[in-house]
């Protein structure tokens, strides 16, 4: 398996989410986008899981593919190592606007 396509589209998923979660709150919909976010992580990790566990199309043999990797089994890598990155990075969007409306009832 080659490492460095994993860690490009790590970063790559990880710079999307983080420029789409800036356009949501420029637009005041940072807490609609976090929880999209988190969701479809959720989603994501659980169907890797699934399919890790039930074997599908040689999804359990992810690690151990060697020389015989096909993108099947670079999207389970993707699909086990992304979310809980994409997970904490909507709660700290979640954290972000409990801070923002925490200022606005002090300023007020």
């Amino acid at each position: 398996m080659n490492d460095t396509v994993v860690q490009v589209l790590l970063v790559g998923l990880f710079a999307l989410a983080c420029g789409l979660l800036a356009l949501a709150w420029m637009r005041r919909r940072l807490v609609l986008a976090a929880a999209a976010l988190f969701g479809v992580a959720v989603a994501v990790w659980v169907l890797a899981v699934v399919a890790i566990a039930s074997g599908f199309r040689g999804a359990d043999d992810f690690a151990a593919c060697g020389d015989d990797c096909n993108g099947f089994h670079y999207s389970v890598v993707i699909g086990v190592l992304a979310p809980p990155l994409l997970i904490a990075l909507a709660a700290f969007a979640g954290l972000v606007v409990l801070e923002q409306r925490r200022r606005a009832r002090r300023s007020q």
